[in-house]
């Protein structure tokens, strides 16, 4: 998701209740999706979307009888039925509806039901339901609903309170005006003249797209989008496939020249992300960019792409409205395609561990700028990060068990970032390290992991204990500050540092000359006032290395510290 440091829209405050609804209990948690099967109607004219889901689903408890969904109260319920078609009872509750089944149904037994349903959903400046125009007049329609959840715009077991319990497959059927072209995630199946006869029987002014994503995913990252779009397709080579993967690219026509030229680094990003995380994590669906009317969001396979084609505006002299954001790169591109690893295919166990999406999205925006940049590069892009992060307060595990929008803050993306890279520095084997990233990512790869779980197989990988560093830096608030005196003697360096805030441990890398060569020291920094003496025979150029790399405010007197590279132009 994009970052943003404002609250979340008023819209997502009005409609989203992060309670269970008017029942005793969260009858959500008796049973687990397997598939979704959507069938949608699109009505741009009067803004109204028309639908049928089929939720398959397999009973958790025993005798289960009652089966709770979230769909927001702006959407009619029309019908249920259960998979054969017997129309069903059911009530609707606060922001769903609780549905009574024909028979108990057996702990371990599958069992569907259909919601037929319509609304008219609405979009803000980012958050929600998107109707809008293109140049030319034609209806241009996206989604976002990490903030509100995907059943402000559809029936389901919403992520936004329950992101454990990831579908097998989403399948969806869009049904638009004749002359527009509908996208979703996973592969194209079909394209039909027509609409289909529960919508509006023998109309030839539709037009009917089947997709089929088979793999898990949460449901706020499912989208649909209907647009006058450009279609550019293209074979990649990446790393670890064996076939080559589709790039498809849905841009408006008069926006298809500049993201032609904008996504022409699209190749390295994917190849870059393929070789520090592993293999593109859905190869038999496609890597997808879709043109929306709002910023960006990581629907997987189609991300919502709403930038400035900045290196169109570089190239052709033209003012980039998002220019602060996409200093180092384009901000959009390299961060939500990061979060087709992170997110989309390692997902949170519950939104306490959010960090596991958005930390390593922003992580993952440091890790381009190395591979494309340099390693010194990288370290002024962390710094930047730094600087955002608190040190008095803001801890980046966010509760247990709250809603997506309860837990969402920029904390997740700066921190998140900033204690991988920190983390990163301290386990000083870059082998080990870009080893650890992968091997999580693969591990967990299409379900869901907890902050321990990076922790095993770190420790794991280093053959070294990780829980002090877990508990201070990710379950702790703020960040350390660290007030470093040095001082080269004659025959000794004197070291003082004062670890100012919190209980953190921190490791500080000394350096300095003597006869002609080299040397260099970690001390290991504990809680409070510390003093270190050094044997160093006329020690000169004495200095901190490397500070730039470790979260935290940090200040040095006297020190002679490497220059950091310029950030780029």
């Amino acid at each position: 998701m994009t970052q943003r440091y404002s609250v979340l829209l008023s819209l997502a405050l009005s409609l989203v209740s992060s309670a269970a609804g008017q029942v005793d209990e969260d009858r959500r948690a008796h049973f687990d999706v397997s598939a979704y099967d959507l069938e949608l109607a699109v009505r741009p004219g009067e803004k109204v979307l028309e639908g049928r889901g089929l939720i398959r689903a397999v009973a958790l408890v025993e005798d289960l009888a009652r089966v709770q969904l979230d769909l927001e109260d702006l959407h009619d319920v029309l019908a249920v039925s259960d998979g054969e078609g017997t129309a069903l009872e059911f009530e609707r509750i606060a922001h769903g509806l609780v549905i009574q089944l024909a028979a108990p149904i057996a702990k371990g037994a599958t069992f569907a039901v259909r919601v037929g349903w319509r609304g008219q959903p609405k979009g803000g400046d980012f958050d929600g339901f998107h109707w809008k125009e293109s140049a030319d007049g034609q209806p241009w329609i996206s989604t976002a609903c990490q903030g509100l959840g995907a059943h402000y715009w559809w029936p389901c077991k919403a992520s936004f309170f329950h992101p454990e319990d990831k579908p097998d497959t989403v399948s969806m059927t869009i049904t638009c005006p004749a002359g527009l072209y509908a996208v979703s995630n996973g592969r194209l199946q079909s394209v039909r003249e027509g609409a289909p006869s529960w919508f509006d029987e023998g109309d030839s002014s539709w037009q009917t797209y089947s997709w089929r994503h088979n793999y898990p995913l949460e449901t706020y990252s499912v989208t649909l989008n209907v647009g006058p779009f450009v279609v550019v397709e293209e074979q990649l080579e990446l790393p670890g496939l064996e076939s080559p993967l589709p790039f498809i690219s849905y841009m408006l026509p008069e926006d298809a020249e500049k993201a032609a030229l904008q996504f022409q680094e699209v190749p390295r990003l994917l190849e870059i992300y393929s070789e520090a995380f592993g293999p593109f994590p859905f190869p038999e669906s496609k890597f997808g960019l879709v043109e929306t009317n709002f910023w960006g969001m990581e629907h997987s396979t189609a991300v919502a792409y709403g930038s400035s084609f900045p290196a169109w505006c570089k190239e052709h002299g033209e003012k980039d409205r998002y220019a602060r954001r996409n200093r180092w790169f384009d901000y959009i591109l390299i961060h939500e395609v990061a979060h087709e690893w992170w997110g989309n295919a390692v997902s949170a166990e519950h939104w306490g561990h959010f960090w596991i999406h958005e930390g390593f999205g922003t992580y993952a925006e440091g890790v381009f700028v190395e591979k494309t940049v340099g390693r010194e590069a990288a370290d002024r892009f962390f710094a930047d990060t730094n600087r955002r992060v608190s040190t008095k307060r803001g801890r980046l595990y966010r509760g247990d068990s709250p809603t997506s929008r309860e837990a969402y803050s920029g904390l997740i993306y700066s921190k998140g970032s900033a204690v991988l890279n920190t983390l990163r520095h301290f386990v000083d084997d870059d082998a080990v390290w870009w080893r650890s990233l992968a091997d999580f990512n693969l591990e967990f790869r299409y379900g869901n992991a907890t902050t321990e779980d990076f922790q095993a197989i770190l420790e794991r990988n280093t053959k070294q204990p990780w829980g002090q560093f877990f508990q201070e830096w990710f379950y702790a608030e703020g960040a350390p500050e660290l007030a470093i005196k040095l001082v080269g003697a004659e025959s000794s360096i004197e070291v003082e540092v004062q670890n100012l805030h919190g209980e953190f441990h921190v490791p500080l890398d000394i350096a300095w000359s003597a006869s002609g060569e080299e040397h260099t020291l970690r001390l290991a920094v504990d809680p409070g006032l510390n003093s270190f003496s050094i044997p160093a025979s006329a020690p000169g150029d004495v200095r901190v290395l490397f500070l730039e790399r470790l979260l935290g405010k940090h200040t040095v007197k006297r020190p002679e510290l490497r220059p950091l590279p310029a950030p780029p132009k």
